[in-house]
C-alpha cells in the first residue's frame, strides 16, 4: 500500500515539473504579440552605458563636443524625474473631451522652430528638436505615430524617435540619455550614444513616412518605414517618452498622431493611435441647424422690439417737423391716471392713430396746424438771404410794402 502511494506521489511530482517547462518554453519562445520574456544584448537599456574615451571624443567635431558637454551637463541638473510628468486628471479629462486634439507638438522660443496647426513642424536652421506636450498614454497595449517628411533638403538629417522631458532641445533624439532616433542620413539607429549608431534600415528622404510604436508594458521602441515595420529599437525604456523630431537643417515635419489614417496597416486595424479621432465633447452645431435655441430665439425678440420701438420714435420724430412746433400752456389739473398693464383689445386696431389727442378741457383752445400751400417752403430765409420771404409768396400788401421798404433800407433795391 505505501509503495503504491509513493509511486502516485511521483508521478503528481513529474506531471508538475512537465507541466512548469511547458509554460516556460511556450513563454520564451511564443512571440504571439511582438515582445520578448527576457531582455539581454546589445538593445536593452542596461548595456548601453556609454564609456567615453578619448578616441570617441576626438570624433566629435568642436562644435559638435562643446554641445555634448552642455547637453551632459544639462541632463544631470534635470533629470528625468525631476519635473511631473505624468498624465494628470484634468489632462486625462482633456483627453476623453478632445480626442485626438489634446496632443500637440510644443516649440521653443529659443529654437530655428515652430509648429502650425498642432502637428506640422517647420525646422529653419540649426540643430533642434520639438516634443509634444502629453507623454505617450498607457492604457493599452501599442501606441503608435508617424512622421511624414514633407519637405527635406539632402543635405538636413532628420531624427525621429521618442525622449523623455527635460530633454535639451538642441539635441536630436537618440543622441543623449533615455532617448532613441531613427537618423535619415545613415538609417542607424541612436540609443543614448552620440559618437556611432548601429545599423538598422535604410535611408529615408523626402516623402519617406517613418512611424514610431511603443509597448509600455516593456519599454519596447520599433519603428517603420513607409508602412513595414522594422525590428524592436530598443528595450527597457521606463520613463513617460514624449514624441520626438529633431533636425538639423531647413526641412518641414508633418505628424499623424491618430487624426488620421496610417500607412502601417497593423496600427489602422487596431487602433493604435494616441486617443480617440473625436471626444467626447459635443461638437459646435453645423451652420443653419441654430432652430430652437432660445438663446438666438430671445435675441431676435430683442432686436425685433429694439427695431420697432426706433421706427415708433422716427414716426413721432417726422411728424412732430412737418406740423411744427406747438406750444401749449395748460394749466394744472388732476391728470386721469392710465393703467398700461391691462390690455386692450383695441391695440390691435391698424385705424388706431400713433398720436392721441386728449381733450381735458373744452375751454382751452387747442390750435391746429394750417397746411401750408404746395410750392411754397415753410419758413422764411435768414435776413441776409436774397431769396423773398415767405410773407411775399403768401401774399398780403402791407407785408409786402414792409418787405420792400426793408429791402431798399438795406441796399438790395
Amino acid at each position: 500500500m505505501e509503495d503504491t502511494n509513493s509511486n502516485y506521489t511521483w508521478i503528481l511530482l513529474v506531471g508538475v515539473v512537465v507541466f512548469l517547462f511547458v509554460i516556460v518554453v511556450l513563454l520564451c519562445f511564443t512571440k504571439a504579440s511582438g515582445e520578448r520574456l527576457f531582455y539581454t544584448g546589445e538593445d536593452s537599456i542596461f548595456e548601453e552605458t556609454i564609456v567615453e574615451t578619448p578616441a570617441m571624443m576626438a570624433t566629435l567635431s568642436p562644435d559638435a563636443r562643446l554641445s555634448y558637454e552642455q547637453a551632459k551637463a544639462y541632463q544631470q541638473r534635470h533629470p528625468p524625474e525631476s519635473v511631473p510628468t505624468d498624465i494628470t486628471l484634468s489632462q486625462y479629462v482633456s483627453i476623453q473631451e478632445k480626442g485626438i486634439a489634446a496632443f500637440e507638438f510644443e516649440w521653443d522660443m529659443e529654437t530655428q522652430s515652430f509648429v502650425s496647426a498642432r502637428t506640422e513642424i517647420q525646422f529653419v536652421s540649426g540643430e533642434s528638436c520639438v516634443q509634444t506636450n502629453l507623454p505617450l498614454p498607457r492604457n493599452q497595449e501599442v501606441y503608435y505615430w508617424e512622421a511624414k517628411m514633407f519637405e527635406k533638403p539632402i543635405t538636413t538629417t532628420v531624427s525621429v524617435g521618442v525622449a523623455t522631458k527635460p530633454y535639451p532641445y538642441w539635441r536630436l533624439p537618440g543622441w543623449n540619455r533615455h532617448s532613441v532616433g531613427y537618423f535619415s542620413n545613415t538609417g542607424n539607429k541612436h540609443f543614448n550614444n552620440p559618437f556611432s549608431g548601429r545599423p538598422y534600415g535604410f535611408t529615408y528622404e523626402e516623402g519617406d513616412v517613418i512611424g514610431v510604436g511603443y509597448r509600455h508594458r516593456t519599454g519596447t521602441v520599433f519603428f517603420t518605414r513607409n508602412g513595414r515595420k522594422l525590428d524592436e529599437a530598443c528595450f527597457g525604456l521606463r520613463y513617460n517618452l514624449f514624441p520626438t523630431i529633431g533636425a538639423n537643417g531647413p526641412c518641414q515635419v508633418h505628424v499623424n498622431l491618430g487624426q488620421m489614417g496610417f500607412v502601417f496597416v497593423e496600427a489602422n486595424v487596431k487602433k493604435w493611435g494616441l486617443a480617440p479621432v473625436q471626444g467626447t465633447l459635443a461638437p459646435p452645431p453645423a451652420y443653419g441647424y441654430e432652430a430652437g435655441s432660445l438663446l438666438l430665439e430671445r435675441g431676435r425678440t430683442g432686436e425685433t422690439s429694439h427695431l420697432l420701438a426706433g421706427r415708433n420714435h422716427q414716426t413721432m420724430s417726422s411728424t412732430t417737423s412737418h406740423y411744427g412746433s406747438t406750444n401749449i400752456n395748460i394749466p394744472s389739473m388732476n391728470e386721469p391716471t392710465f393703467n398700461y398693464d391691462q390690455e386692450d383689445d383695441n391695440d390691435d386696431d391698424d385705424n388706431t392713430p400713433l398720436i392721441q389727442q386728449v381733450i381735458l378741457n373744452s375751454s382751452i383752445p387747442i390750435p391746429s396746424p394750417q397746411r401750408p400751400r404746395e410750392g411754397f417752403p415753410t419758413y422764411s430765409p435768414p435776413s441776409y438771404s436774397t431769396y423773398p420771404r415767405l410773407s411775399l409768396l403768401i401774399g398780403g400788401e402791407n407785408t409786402c410794402q414792409e418787405e420792400l421798404e426793408r429791402n431798399r433800407m438795406a441796399g438790395l433795391i
